[in-house]
């Protein structure tokens, strides 16, 4: 068998491994949407739900980020950083569990969760932007590489703007909704470039 014909059978591999998988992604965007929405339309009153929320949506995006790492045909670099994203939005989202249980302010589960939530975009951003960056003449690069500016800018926003608990709400809520529609439309482009 050559060379050729070896690639060929791998990418039909990731291909097939892809496409039952699909539906990950799916889940996740849906979850940052209705997240999302929580915060724009219940900013005062779900504070500290919103903290369990995102703390759990961590870990649900942290579990995401491991599994694409281990994903075949990516590059050292960028499954390195899938893999780093992975396990630290698992630690902050296990972290923001524990604080979450053990605080009862509003105003400091607010505080915690404008860090975890700047860091969090951060990470995913840049890991969004390289992925889409090292993927040259395949389909969804365009979007990957906007999507990772996007939350990129998120991030940055989060940590540097102060802001009351009800717009944090508001942004973290926006961001979320942005955040989860790429990731349905990827959903779908990934079912789609399988077929």
């Amino acid at each position: 068998m050559s060379t050729v014909d070896t690639g060929t059978a791998e990418a039909g591999e990731i291909i097939a491994v892809v496409s039952r998988n699909w539906w990950v992604l799916l889940f996740v965007g849906i979850v940052s949407i209705v997240v999302g929405i929580f915060c724009v339309f219940q900013p005062e009153s779900a504070i500290k739900t919103l903290a369990l929320l995102f703390a759990i949506w961590l870990v649900i995006s942290g579990i995401w980020q491991f599994v694409r790492g281990f994903s075949a045909g990516l590059g050292g670099g960028t499954r390195a950083l899938l893999l780093i994203t992975g396990v630290l939005s698992l630690l902050i989202g296990f972290y923001a569990l524990r604080a979450w249980w053990e605080t009862d302010s509003a105003l400091i589960a607010g505080w915690i969760l404008a860090i975890f939530i700047g860091i969090g975009f951060l990470f995913r951003g840049f890991a969004d932007l390289f992925m889409g960056i090292e993927r040259k003449g395949q389909a969804g690069r365009g979007w990957l590489i906007f999507s990772g500016i996007v939350i990129i800018i998120g991030g940055f926003v989060v940590l540097t703007v102060p802001m009351s608990i009800v717009a944090l709400a508001w942004v973290v809520g926006i961001w979320l909704i942005v955040i989860g529609l790429f990731e349905v439309i990827g959903a779908f482009m990934v079912k789609k470039a399988a077929a």
